[in-house]
């Protein structure tokens, strides 16, 4: 568990998730009011409350549970955290409303992904949240939060049900995926080292850009990662991220407009994505530990996925003659 600095009024923790510090929930707390921001999955749960706990917060302080989005490392341990959090109402995207009512189109989508076997691992099982206990949050809605304000910005690119949330107190944006992958780890050379996510199923590069400009035109003094940390230079970051997205559009066009499907796709997908996030790894100074590796390709994987995903859907666009 870290606490920002700046202030005192946010708590980052590490979820655990897969392994240590691969994905990060925040808690906010001010005025006797908290509120979380992702909720990873059942097995955090107790690294939450313990969280809140050594703030010397109840559970029943836990005003909000905000989603930034509803992939599962986001959002799996909401309805368990719920249990435990009385007074909270969970606040997302219009679009991921019915998911977290309905989670069983988000599981199938994810057993697909990873296999049932690891999906079980990962996940436990995901529960439909309560009904009544969700809000949608209309694009540039604002939230008093114990008396600093939180403001949502709907940010498509990763997901089209992502959002963003700016709070005053830090001058910081709490980003879920839209500002890409930066593990702890890997942040040794001469400068950040941080890539953009292509995860199945929604990969947009033009929104994902649009998105990036969004969170940049709000001027933040840092910027909080869910995959992972606190980083107080967003401009180096954005420039890093434009870079990253720039990449994978290109190999989705490739992708795309190529004559290869299945296995032979996603093999491709694969090389050109490592070839680039190891050639960034390099640009910024990385040595390159076979535990680094190994934890970068679990992402060259995923982003590919997507990549092939997209170049699918994209062609099947094009040959039904419909538009994008």
């Amino acid at each position: 568990m870290l606490q920002d600095t700046k202030s005192g009024a946010v708590v980052q923790i590490d979820c655990h998730y897969v392994h240590p510090e691969r994905a990060a929930a925040y808690l906010l707390a001010s005025g006797g009011a908290a509120a979380f921001i992702d909720n990873n999955t059942e097995f955090a749960v107790p690294r939450l409350l313990q969280a809140l706990e050594q703030q010397g917060l109840r559970p029943e302080q836990v005003a909000y549970l905000i989603i930034t989005h509803v992939h599962l490392d986001h959002c799996g341990g909401t309805t368990e955290l719920l249990q435990h959090c009385p007074n909270a109402t969970v606040l997302a995207h219009p679009s991921a409303v019915r998911h977290l009512y309905d989670p069983a189109r988000l599981v199938a989508g994810t057993i697909a992904v990873y296999g049932e076997h690891a999906f079980t691992a990962l996940y436990r099982a995901v529960k439909p949240v309560p009904a009544g206990k969700v809000r949608a949050i209309a694009d540039g809605e604002r939230i008093d939060l114990g008396g600093r304000t939180l403001t949502f910005v709907h940010t498509r690119g990763h997901a089209n049900h992502h959002m963003v949330i700016h709070d005053s107190e830090t001058n910081g944006v709490f980003t879920g995926d839209t500002f890409g992958i930066a593990y702890p780890c890997l942040q040794y050379g001469s400068s950040p080292m941080l890539v953009s996510s292509s995860t199945p199923t929604e990969f947009d590069a033009k929104e994902a850009f649009i998105s990036a400009g969004k969170i940049m035109a709000m001027a933040p003094e840092r910027i909080y990662l869910s995959h992972y940390g606190i980083f107080t230079d967003p401009a180096k970051c954005a420039a890093l991220l434009r870079e990253s997205i720039a990449a994978l559009e290109s190999i989705l066009e490739d992708g795309a407009s190529g004559g290869m499907d299945g296995d032979a796709l996603q093999t491709w997908c694969e090389d050109r994505v490592r070839a680039d996030v190891f050639d960034t790894a390099r640009r910024c100074g990385l040595r390159m530990t076979p535990d680094e590796v190994t934890l970068l390709n679990y992402d060259v994987v995923m982003n590919a996925r997507g990549l092939a995903y997209a170049a699918n859907r994209r062609r099947r666009t094009v040959g039904s003659g419909l538009s994008q």
